[in-house]
C-alpha cells in the first residue's frame, strides 16, 4: 500500500478531527465524539499522526468523556487507547488499568454489537503486529462470524488474514488456551 492510497484516510482523519470541534462547539457531544472516534481509527490505520500524538488525543477525549457522560463513546476509545498503547510499547509504560474487556464489548443489554465488532477489529490488529499469528487468526474467524459483509471492518480484516506473517522463527509461540 503506497502512500497515495491513505491520502484520503490521513484527509478524513483532519476532517473528523475539525468535525469534533465543531460538533462540541456547537452543543452536539454525540456527533461530535462519533467524529472523533473515526477520526481515530483513521489516524490509527493509517499512521496519519505519529502514536503518541495520537495516544494524547485519546486521552483528551477520554477526560472531555468523564464531562459528557457517554459510556458508548467512552468503550470504543478505551479500545482505540489500548491498540495505539499496544503497538508503542506493549502497554509497558503507556497502559493504563481502565481497558475494554470481552466483557463490556459483548454486554447484550445496550446494543454492542458495534463495540464487539470494534473489539474483535482491534484484536486481530494488535495481535497482528505482536507477531502473535494464530491468535490474530482466532480473531479474524470472530470478526467474520459477526460482520456484515461490505462494512470496512472486513475489508481490513482480510488484509491482516491473508498478509503473510513474519517468518516463524520471529513468532511468539501461544498456547490454544490463551487464546
Amino acid at each position: 500500500m503506497g502512500a497515495g492510497h491513505l491520502d484520503s484516510y490521513q484527509s478524513g482523519a483532519n476532517q473528523l478531527r475539525k468535525a469534533f470541534s465543531s460538533g462540541l462547539s456547537s452543543g452536539n457531544a454525540n456527533a461530535a465524539f462519533y467524529c472523533a472516534g473515526h477520526g481515530t481509527h483513521f489516524s490509527t490505520i493509517s499512521a496519519e499522526t505519529d502514536l503518541p500524538s495520537l495516544l494524547l488525543q485519546i486521552d483528551y477525549y477520554l477526560r472531555l468523556l468523564e464531562i459528557y457522560k457517554s459510556e458508548m463513546a467512552k468503550k470504543f476509545f478505551l479500545c482505540y487507547r489500548e491498540t495505539v498503547s499496544t503497538l508503542i510499547d506493549r502497554g509497558q509504560s503507556t497502559g493504563i488499568e481502565a481497558k475494554l474487556s470481552y466483557g463490556d464489548a459483548s454486554d447484550p443489554g445496550i446494543g454492542n454489537k458495534p463495540v464487539l465488532e470494534v473489539f474483535y477489529f482491534h484484536q486481530v490488529f494488535r495481535n497482528y503486529w505482536l507477531g502473535y499469528s494464530e491468535r490474530c487468526h482466532h480473531y479474524v474467524q470472530k470478526c467474520f462470524n459477526i460482520s456484515k459483509p461490505g462494512h470496512f471492518f472486513i475489508y481490513v480484516i482480510k488484509f491482516y488474514h491473508g498478509k503473510k506473517f513474519q517468518p516463524l522463527s520471529r513468532l511468539t509461540a501461544v498456547s490454544p488456551e490463551s487464546l
